[in-house]
């Protein structure tokens, strides 16, 4: 499986404010100025740029939750159409409007504005060659989604746009085949209901979860879930609070950093990705909150990695 953030902002899509650029330029000049004053005959800007840590090697990036996946054969899965959704179109685009048809598999968790706010942006969507599954645990999934697009918010209904459109049901803990992909949906706690993902292709386990509040006394009960969840090799998993503010924000449907790191070791898993960034922090804030509380050097099992929009996973 490949996977690729498209998405990785919480709640609101959030465009980096110019001061924040401004300070990171004058960070990687400051940088830059005192390595090449120890040996100017070997400084190498390109070595320099390669080595510069998060966020001054890559912007987190603004847009709200998207995730591609791409099975060994050729499946195409997307988790959630937040306004990710529209940069993951334009580069599927040449293949949606080629003459040749492309089937393309939406996973929805739920349908809070920046879950599904890209959509209507997005180009396939409008191909008469392009066929498109949702999938989800919402019975009036379809409902919803021309809802979004009546015109009082939206010029184009979304009838109007030109894809093959179906909806599927889909019950948690049940397992479903794509291709060659196992899927099991499964519930997380956030206000109006939310659902996790677990794909399996051979060996290999990959989890969708966002957006999931987990808090101390859920611990018993999911322990219970172990045998579905242990062992994972990928988890992305929603870390939008430090845990300050995740108590003062109790039933907002978020986690706070720690706690998603304490859920991944207690699940064993192998590599965590934390997302679903909160849109009032800074890049420098992020970074700084999940080192802090994830205390990765302590970790030794298990990576931790903070989401950022371009960022490949293969399991």
């Amino acid at each position: 499986m490949k996977i690729t953030l498209f998405g990785v902002r919480g709640s609101l899509a959030t465009p980096t404010p110019k001061a924040d650029q401004k300070e990171k330029q004058l960070k990687i000049l400051k940088m830059a100025r005192e390595e090449w004053a120890k040996n100017p005959e070997t400084f190498s800007e390109e070595d320099f740029l390669a080595n510069l840590p998060i966020p001054l090697s890559q912007d987190l990036g603004g847009n709200t939750t998207c995730v591609y996946l791409e099975g060994d054969n050729g499946e195409k899965l997307i988790f959630d159409m937040g306004t990710g959704i529209r940069v993951l179109g334009n580069q599927l685009a040449p293949l949606a409007f080629s003459g040749e048809e492309l089937e393309l598999n939406i996973l929805v968790s739920h349908t809070h504005w920046d879950h599904i706010q890209g959509w209507p942006f997005f180009k396939p969507a409008y191909s008469p060659s392009c066929k498109i599954n949702f999938y989800s645990a919402i019975p009036n999934l379809e409902e919803r989604m021309v809802r979004q697009q009546h015109p009082e918010n939206f010029p184009i209904t979304f009838d109007q746009m030109a894809s093959k459109k179906s909806f599927h049901l889909w019950k948690e803990f049940d397992s479903y085949m794509l291709g060659g992909l196992k899927i099991i949906p499964f519930g997380l706690r956030h206000p109006g209901s939310c659902t996790g993902y677990r794909v399996k292709e051979g060996d290999k386990v990959f989890l969708f979860c966002t957006d999931v509040e987990y808090r101390e006394e859920d611990r018993e009960h999911l322990l219970k879930l172990k045998p579905q969840i242990a062992g994972a090799d990928l988890i992305i998993i929603d870390a939008q609070y430090s845990s300050a503010e995740a108590e003062k924000k109790i039933g907002w449907g978020h986690t706070a950093v720690g706690k998603a790191v304490d859920f991944a070791e207690m699940m064993e898993i192998r590599s965590v990705v934390l997302t679903h960034h909160e849109p009032d922090h800074t890049d420098n804030e992020i970074v700084k909150i999940i080192l802090d509380e994830s205390k990765i050097l302590k970790h030794d099992r298990m990576q931790i990695h903070i989401a950022h929009e371009g960022q490949k996973f293969i399991v």
